[in-house]
């Protein structure tokens, strides 16, 4: 007898089965063997994680060689919705099938193939699937399964199958869970679990889908020396004292001579946790990937492996920046994956349709680009973290891809704090048992792994030690005058006309035509009302600088636009004026003569002076960002961190650069003291009791209660219709979800230009827009014929009733 695991229907609507059961366990088990990394620490000798390894795949659709999942699949009645059921028998037989040899092996398995299809959940909640109700199901699929046992036995080249088929002691299950998870759990686990899980989630996924698995290459080592010519060495003799003697090209030449000088240490391959500390505009983008690329070389010379790079970072825009570079670079055959929200899963690919047609292309790109089929990605915080600490199916596909890669992460200090310990302990973990080698890449150098230590690791008796690769970073921080900070924080201004003074007291005084100036505000409505005020002031006052506006309150499509064009202005020696919120506060490659900036957190305030004389220009040493109250920072950052930046701006008149580091220093210590870190560090230990999900997330701070950017429940996403352009998108998304157009169509060419018409403003703005369309209940719409009274080319969507009129 046949039996398949997938099928397909044809032309004429007859449903066909597409894929032997056989063949798909068979290429399930090669594509897990494919990405399965050796010499990992997760508790099991090699031997024992292959054969764990190869029993959960052998057993995962067990139950789709029952005939109630063939008639299922093959739409033949009789069809059982209960019987066709697969996941459970499989779980229940792999469980019976190790426990004779390894109990807590026996509840790996089980709980990985119950969950293949699902999210993770708490792992004791496993002995409530276990009821009378599945005891029939079991009792019924069994005696299906003993009519054809012996040619079973043959596809999944194991014997006696059958006495591994039955309902086992469900008090035995309960039992073996709760002295392992309450008495004998260790974080060691969760990286156990979460390997495991998804290298049969991700190889059953692509098999599924005839998705071929991608073979890392090896990379040019030297592809930055080819680029930009190799470190001048003769700089490496200059005396520490005397950097400041050096230009920024100079700098940047040592402090990438300083790290790459690193890969000579005969202990550079036992280490996995580095820190890259340098001032902004160092190059730092470059510098990691020099040191990666040389460090993959070492690693694939001396151990025999090919290792993946990810370089994960905050922001969207500093993603496309940071691609852009990367393509640059790199020879063209080498792969580079952009994983984000507003990526193509096409990319810039012309790839011919195969025999299945479109459909199945989509699916097999869209599962390589969901699973980093790539040999570098290049994806987002959100991403990245959610991956690391998290339960669902989707992210954890790839998981078992930071298993021996070689990490970047950049702009780490945008991470929250409170979440510093957490993710601090997951990166020491994750270094520690699938040996990923980690950079962790700052300008202010938050104390993650030193909140780590002090809220988690010691408690669990381990200590973490990161390899500085700019060793000399105090000397280089101290050799920059590229700017000040200058605190204006007792400056006389009226609570009740605040922008209007900010604008007549300290803008007018210090600035002058011939500078270019950014002034980034903690508010959407604080920075369109200096907007307008300044353009204002300029036309009162005759002078003609072009003045921008940048936000996420404008659409992402002109985000990019205003970006691209202040840069245009710049580089033609004009004097723009920006004013934004923080969403151009790090990797934003601008290069401004002056700045302010409301009051914030310290190592937000050392960002925007790194949009200040980025590059270093003589003529502009100590060029000026001045601080200032608008009063919006409590309310935005909360009182600890207002209170601590207050503090700390307030105990010298000025900072000149050399003294960011101290400052920072000084802020995050004092900052530390005071936060609460519990709320975070409970997920901690929910990694160690495997407590997935919970229905309480608030109260048990589940792995799923895990979020980088907190989900807001007062704000509201809405679609942009400006222009002609923007309606054809709205119809073509409509056209999609009635199926008049196919997925597969709108994904490749109009889901990317779609979502950058999407912004998210306070849900009480929208109480009057209506949905997008009648089949849409997340997404509302400013609809063309109103666009002009909602939304502000300029500035974007109307916050103030003043502002729009309200007619639908």
């Amino acid at each position: 007898m046949i039996f398949y695991s997938h099928g397909k229907t044809d032309d004429n609507g007859i449903v066909f089965g597409s894929k032997k059961l056989a063949d798909h366990i068979s290429g399930v088990l090669d594509k897990a063997n494919f990405h399965y990394s050796s010499n990992l620490d997760l508790g099991l000798s090699e031997e024992e994680l292959k054969s764990l390894l190869k029993i959960i795949v052998q057993f995962h659709d067990l139950g789709k060689y029952t005939s109630y999942f063939q008639n299922y699949l093959l739409k033949k009645p009789p069809i059982d919705g209960i019987l066709k059921q697969h996941a459970k028998v499989g779980g229940l037989s792999a469980f019976n099938f190790l426990r004779k040899y390894n109990e807590k092996q026996a509840l790996v398995a089980l709980f990985v193939i119950f969950q293949h299809h699902s999210q993770l959940i708490d792992i004791l909640k496993i002995g409530e699937k276990l009821n009378d109700n599945l005891v029939r199901i079991i009792g019924y699929q069994k005696e299906d399964l003993k009519k054809t046992i012996p040619q079973i036995e043959v596809d999944l080249k194991l014997e006696n199958l059958v006495s591994s088929i039955l309902y086992p002691e469900e008090k035995e299950i309960r039992r073996g869970l709760k002295i392992w998870i309450l008495r004998n759990q260790t974080i060691k686990d969760y990286f156990l679990i979460n390997y495991l899980f998804s290298l049969l989630i991700e190889a059953d996924k692509l098999d599924a889908s005839d998705t071929v698995q991608y073979a890392l290459k090896s990379i040019q080592y030297d592809s930055v020396d080819c680029r930009y010519g190799g470190p001048d060495t003769s700089i490496q003799a200059l005396n520490l004292n005397n950097l400041s003697k050096l230009d920024n090209n100079e700098l940047r030449n040592f402090c990438r001579f300083q790290v790459i000088s690193n890969l000579e240490n005969q202990d550079i391959l036992d280490q996995y946790l580095f820190t890259l500390t340098a001032p902004t505009g160092i190059g730092k983008t470059m510098t990691a990937l020099d040191f990666a690329l040389k460090l993959k070389a070492k690693v694939r010379e001396k151990i025999g492996i090919e290792a993946r790079i990810i370089y994960a970072l905050p922001f969207i825009n500093i993603i496309e920046q940071a691609l852009k570079e990367y393509k640059q670079t790199l020879p063209d055959e080498i792969n580079i994956l952009a994983h984000y929200q507003y990526a193509d899963v096409f990319g810039d690919k012309e790839e011919k349709f195969n025999e299945d047609g479109a459909e199945n292309l989509y699916t097999q790109r869209l599962m390589a680009y969901d699973t980093w089929q790539a040999d570098i990605v290049i994806t987002s915080f959100v991403q990245f973290f959610e991956t690391l600490i998290g339960n669902r199916n989707k992210l954890l596909k790839k998981f078992n891809h930071y298993a021996h890669a070689i990490i970047i992460l950049d702009e780490v200090q945008t991470l929250r704090i409170d979440h510093m310990p957490l993710i601090g302990a997951a990166l020491f973990y994750l270094s520690k048992f699938l040996k990923a080698r980690i950079i962790l890449m700052t300008a202010t150098k938050p104390k993650i792994f030193e909140l780590a230590q002090e809220q988690i690791l010691t408690k669990e008796g381990e200590k973490v030690q990161p390899y500085e690769l700019l060793k000399p970073f105090n000397e280089v921080f101290a050799a920059f005058q590229r700017t000040r900070i200058v605190p204006l924080l007792n400056t006389d201004l009226d609570k009740k006309n605040l922008v209007r003074d900010f604008v007549q007291k300290v803008f007018s005084e210090k600035w002058d035509p011939e500078k270019s100036c950014i002034i980034v505000c903690n508010t959407v409505n604080r920075s369109i009302d200096i907007y307008n005020s300044i353009i204002t002031y300029l036309e009162e006052e005759g002078f003609e600088n072009q003045v921008e506006y940048l936000s996420t309150n404008i659409i992402p499509a002109h985000r990019f636009e205003r970006i691209k064009n202040i840069q245009d202005q710049i580089n033609l020696g004009r004097a723009p004026i920006l004013v934004s919120t923080q969403v151009v506060e790090a990797g934003v490659d601008l290069d401004f003569d002056i700045g302010f900036r409301d009051i914030g957190p310290i190592d937000s305030i050392i960002q925007v002076a790194g949009r200040i004389n980025r590059n270093n220009n003589a003529n502009k040493k100590n060029a000026p960002l001045y601080i200032i109250d608008f009063g919006d920072g409590q309310k935005i950052y909360g009182r600890i961190t207002y209170d601590q930046a207050k503090s700390a701006l307030q105990s010298q008149a000025e900072f000149t650069e050399s003294e960011y580091l101290n400052l920072i220093n000084k802020y995050f210590d004092e900052l530390s003291d005071k936060k609460s870190f519990s709320r975070f560090n409970k997920i901690f230990e929910s990694m160690k009791m495997l407590r997935y999900d919970s229905e309480n997330k608030e109260e048990d701070r589940p792995v799923s209660s895990f979020k980088i950017i907190e989900e807001s429940r007062t704000t509201q996403a809405v679609f942009i219709e400006i222009a002609e352009e923007e309606t054809m998108l709205r119809e073509k998304h409509l056209a999609k979800i009635k199926n008049e157009i196919s997925k597969e169509e709108f994904e490749k060419n109009y889901k990317q230009s779609f979502q950058q018409r999407i912004i998210t403003v306070p849900d009480y703005l929208t109480k009057e827009l209506p949905f997008i369309n009648d089949y849409e209940e997340n997404l509302k719409a400013v609809n063309i014929e109103v666009a002009d009274k909602c939304y502000d080319l300029k500035t974007g969507f109307k916050r103030k009733q003043d502002e729009a009129v309200w007619f639908f």
